[in-house]
């Protein structure tokens, strides 16, 4: 039986990369594929023969928006395959440049992807208010400038490398954006409330939240983190790591991922569930205003909730950054560890859960894996259109498009770090 297509938006607008979504009717019943059109580029498998030390530069070229948590998630898995140990002060620094990056990635989401067309308008620049962008676009603009203080420049940061940082990094340098970041508090919590007040389609479907816990904090680069599931459970990284399972699909560059056969769906929303009550004070009494549920129109308030958080976080760390001595990030010498051994990296992106997986021999890297969160997430994007589509439908074909793209978009997707096509031995 021939399949009659229903719904094709065509080329996507307002998201990261070239993408395509397709509702079809086949047998009776109602199916939706999200075509990833990204080029293939076989990234990890150049990995493979390569010194070790190259992993984090080449990841972090999975992406232009995605790069430092792809560079940092790397070093890092790099590192637990040699049987490195880096200092707290790495640690510290790692986890500032994390905020800074999926800060920087929810802005320019909101500001230019996201918000604009669930408003009806073609761009930011047609906003009706346009001190919300000019308030938006200085906070993205100091946190890309904490980013290129030590990151080495603001895109695919050369400073993180395998072991600790290239460069000496002075960091009381890191206290002025800091600081101005602080000064541009009160403009963050007005775009926040602005995002807050959005009218967003309401449609609910069950799915399983996936994000990193931590006891007593908000985790998105947490060492001691589980991985945890809004039905309660929770298993370990090497756990999760194992249960991933990628699925080739003949209609798009990007593999599906699911965890033990089944759809999960991780990002800020799934955060925000999971781990509300560890949001910083004023995040917090803003997130509670929110009717939260499984609604994925709701990340997009979930992001604008986690950029208040991301900045009292980092005015917080402020004063520790101060006494890190440049002698605490220098690297080790890589060959003074094993020469064979695995390591993976569980962390927060911006658009959800990331795993790095790297298997090393002869210091040079054997396998290299990713499993990204809009690999992880295309499941449920395809799920909640057919939702929708059934939904919807009286509605007429013409309304229903914009609103998949608007759900399409809500999810924040990165098709560029999807792309994941490879030729495994």
């Amino acid at each position: 039986m021939s399949d009659s297509i229903l719904i094709d938006t065509g080329d996507l607008r307002f998201i990261e990369g070239h993408g395509q979504l397709v509702v079809k009717s086949h047998g009776g019943r109602i199916e939706a594929e999200f075509h990833n059109l990204e080029g293939p580029r076989f990234l990890t498998k150049y990995l493979r023969g390569k010194p070790v030390e190259l992993a984090p530069r080449v990841a972090s070229r999975i992406c232009g928006l995605c790069y430092t948590v792809h560079s940092i998630s790397s070093a890092e898995a790099v590192e637990r395959a040699l049987g490195m140990k880096i200092s707290e002060d790495v640690k510290k620094l790692r986890n500032v440049l994390y905020m800074a990056n999926n800060l920087r990635s929810h802005l320019v989401h909101l500001l230019f992807l996201s918000i604009p067309p669930v408003e009806g308008l073609i761009s930011a620049l047609r906003m009706r208010d346009m001190n919300i962008v000019r308030m938006g676009a200085n906070i993205l603009s100091k946190a890309t400038e904490l980013i290129e203080v030590w990151g080495g420049r603001s895109v695919h940061v050369p400073n993180v490398i395998v072991g600790g940082f290239g460069k000496a990094i002075k960091c009381k340098e890191l206290l002025r954006p800091i600081h101005d970041l602080a000064t541009l508090s009160n403009d963050a919590e007005q775009l926040v409330r602005y995002a807050l007040n959005l009218e967003l389609p309401e449609i609910e479907r069950y799915r399983l939240l996936v994000a990193l816990k931590s006891p007593g904090s908000y985790p998105i680069y947490a060492e001691e983190a589980n991985v945890a599931f809004s039905d309660g459970s929770a298993l370990s990284p090497s756990e999760y790591y194992e249960g991933l399972e990628e699925v080739a699909k003949d209609y798009s560059t990007s593999k599906h991922v699911y965890f033990k056969k089944s759809e999960i769906t991780v990002g800020a929303l799934s955060r925000i569930m999971l781990n509300k009550r560890y949001l910083s004070r004023r995040a917090r009494e803003l997130a509670e205003e929110v009717e939260w549920g499984l609604n994925p129109f709701l990340n997009i308030k979930a992001q604008a909730i986690e950029v208040l958080h991301y900045i009292d976080e980092l005015i917080s760390l402020g004063g520790e950054l101060a006494e890190i001595s440049p002698e605490n990030l220098k690297p080790e010498d890589i060959k003074a560890h094993r020469d064979k051994g695995t390591g993976f990296f569980v962390a927060e992106a911006p658009r959800g859960t990331l795993c790095h997986y790297c298997e090393i021999e002869d210091w040079k890297v054997k396998d290299y894996r990713v499993y990204t969160p809009t690999a992880i997430n295309s499941k449920s994007i395809e799920n909640d259109a057919v939702e929708l589509v059934e939904r919807f439908k009286p509605i007429g074909s013409q309304k229903l498009r914009f609103i998949l793209e608007d759900m399409v978009r809500s999810y924040d997707p990165c098709l560029s770090c999807a792309v994941s096509l490879d030729i495994y031995e």
